[in-house]
């Protein structure tokens, strides 16, 4: 998908959002949510631009089944929204929406995604609730069970609601859909008539139903602890906007805030655009000043209060290398891949080429932590057979950033913790794509590669003086994407909120 697509795309789903007869069964389809232009995100648009286009059987038959499947789970539901751990308070100041990743997490006091600011809130005379969105394959009461009684009260959120209540879930998104499926049979431009199809068919899909089934689940929470905020992690998916608008339909007052606790990437649409003002936050929280400052010239965001709260996944800055002779030593490669296989192929592939032409260089393969290698030379058997100078990490990332000179990536955001550490950042760019680079902000200060011998010539001139120059200038910005957190902006704001209501 080119430039022109992707923003042509953008555009018609957001006509479909700011409709006027828009509302939340049609913002719950993550479908119309266009993330960002990377490869994947983009696997589910791109026969709109096929000259073959025409209805998604395959897709129709999966949320049938996925509808099937819930509705049996229902059946032997309790109905409950939600599995406490321990006790509830009465209320709370802040519910915090975050996410159960994995049960390795169970009985820790951080958060996986906020770390410990709850904590800290706490510390300031502000208390906080954390509802964790289940998605291991562990049953949210057993879940709850096992994980003893923590500093900050948590609930897991069941994964299905009674059967009643699921029936008329997915009498809404059906409903939805023949509206949707009417709009396209009177759309007169070919886009939009495809989009709107296409929409009618994703707005009963699995995601569609879950996030309306968050929102129920939310508005009984907020009724339960009547939080004067609510905050979530903010990426533009589409639950995230039905978790503002089910506190409203609850309290209107409340102040809804997002965490932007990720990269934010070239074109990234979603987090960045305005839908109806129930749908939007109040505030949004940044993991660092690099995209707080881009939010801020968003104008859009204009009447949204925009600060930087920081992130667990901050770095600390090492010095910067010095790119003098090695002394015989290979020169160092690290290899970033996101966990797709698709990134890996490519960025593996590609370096396998370099590996056999430059002995010279030592290449470290590094796997995302839910890749492996087993599976990944399944998928690829052409990644088996590899020459002695590319070695299979099995390190901590900052022991190969440590060892690495230049570091070969695309959409990883590993990268920024390598740039932190001095490490060379080299884009692998695919001419036919938009480009997915981490550090797109400054292009100008990194090398971009697309053939083999690019990245020779680039060895070749590793030790030009300016180098070190703009190694320092890549550290600089990279120590600012993710920035160690403060809570103090938070709570600032809560306690503002707080007084707010004692005068009214």
């Amino acid at each position: 998908m080119n430039h022109d697509q992707y923003n042509a795309l953008c555009q018609a789903c957001d006509q479909l959002l700011l409709a006027p007869d828009s509302g939340d069964e049609r913002i719950a389809t993550p479908w119309l949510h266009v993330i960002r232009p990377h490869p994947i995100f983009l696997e589910g648009y791109a026969d709109l631009f096929d000259s073959q286009f025409g209805t998604n059987w395959k897709r129709r038959i999966r949320n049938m089944g996925s509808a099937l499947r819930y509705l049996a789970q229902a059946c032997l539901s309790t109905g409950k929204p939600w599995a406490s751990v321990g006790e509830l308070p009465e209320k709370c100041d802040v519910l915090i929406i975050s996410h159960l990743v994995n049960t390795s997490i169970l009985n820790q006091d951080d958060d996986f995604y906020y770390g410990g600011a709850a904590g800290e809130l706490a510390e300031q005379g502000i208390s906080a609730t954390i509802a964790l969105i289940n998605y291991t394959d562990t049953a949210p009461a057993l879940l709850a069970d096992n994980w003893h009684q923590p500093k900050v009260p948590r609930v897991i959120f069941t994964t299905v609601l009674g059967l009643a209540a699921e029936c008329m879930l997915y009498w809404r998104a059906h409903m939805a859909a023949r509206h949707l499926k009417k709009t396209a049979d009177a759309q007169v431009n070919d886009l939009s008539r495809r989009v709107t199809a296409r929409a009618a068919i994703e707005s009963t899909s699995g995601g569609a139903v879950s996030a309306l089934r968050l929102g129920e689940q939310i508005k009984a929470l907020v009724v339960r602890l009547k939080p004067r905020a609510i905050m979530v992690t903010y990426e533009g998916h589409s639950w995230e906007r039905i978790a503002f608008a089910a506190a409203r339909n609850v309290s209107p007052k409340i102040r809804c805030i997002g965490y932007q606790h990720a990269t934010l990437f070239n074109q990234q649409h979603a987090v960045q655009r305005r839908l109806a003002d129930k749908y939007n936050p109040d505030a949004i929280l940044t993991s660092g000043k690099v995209a707080q400052s881009r939010l801020q010239k968003n104008h859009q965001l204009q009447d949204v209060r925009i600060v930087t709260l920081g992130s667990n996944r901050s770095f600390a800055r090492q010095p910067a290398r010095e790119w003098r002779s090695c002394n015989g030593e290979k020169r160092v490669c690290l290899v970033l891949p996101e966990g797709i296989f698709s990134e890996c192929n490519l960025l593996f592939g590609f370096s396998l080429q370099c590996a056999r032409s430059l002995p010279n260089i030592e290449f470290i393969w590094r796997l995302h932590p839910n890749m492996n290698y087993e599976a990944l030379t399944r998928q690829n058997p052409s990644l088996r057979d590899l020459p002695s100078n590319i070695v299979l990490s099995s390190s901590m990332l900052g022991e190969d950033i440590a060892r690495s000179h230049f570091a070969l990536y695309r959409g990883s955001t590993a990268i920024v913790q390598a740039g932190v550490s001095g490490v060379r950042p080299v884009y692998l760019h695919q001419p036919s794509e938009v480009p997915i680079d981490t550090l797109y902000e400054i292009a100008e200060l990194h090398a971009r590669v697309v053939e083999p011998d690019d990245l020779r010539k680039l060895v070749e001139k590793v030790e030009e003086p300016h180098n070190a120059v703009m190694t320092k200038q890549v550290q600089d910005h990279c120590g600012l994407m993710f920035t160690p957190m403060d809570t103090r902006e938070l709570g600032a704001y809560i306690t503002e909120t707080i007084k707010e209501e004692a005068i009214l």
